[in-house]
């Protein structure tokens, strides 16, 4: 099987280089989010009678937005760093498309979000 790299001939990159250079602030995909999570209770066990209940993630538009914002801009440096990989390239234009959609249909639809 061939692989894009010998395709295209360009050398292969890897995402960890991304990690150590991370800004928290960019859109920490809601780790540090307490109001994204909220607490729905199940149903009573028949013998025990015992409520379990478990911590659930609520999506939030305006999070979704940040996220998106942030691959973006991640992306932008790793495209950057690699300028001869046209397959990043393509990748990037391609998120950086659906961010925009996203975000513009969010802003119409979604406004008090």
């Amino acid at each position: 099987m061939v692989s894009l790299v010998d395709i295209y001939n360009i050398k292969e990159s890897t995402f960890s280089e991304l990690k150590k250079d991370r800004d928290p602030a960019r859109g920490n995909k809601a780790k540090d989010r307490e109001k994204d999570f909220k607490l729905v209770s199940g149903e009573p066990d028949p013998e025990t009678g015992k409520i379990s209940s478990k911590v659930v993630r609520k999506p939030s538009m305006s999070n979704m937005v940040k996220d998106l914002e942030a691959e973006v801009q991640d992306f932008q440096q790793l495209v950057d760093d690699n300028p001869n990989d046209i397959v990043l390239f393509n990748l990037f234009e391609e998120l950086k498309d659906l961010y925009n959609k996203f975000r513009t249909h969010t802003r119409k639809k979604y406004k008090d979000e």
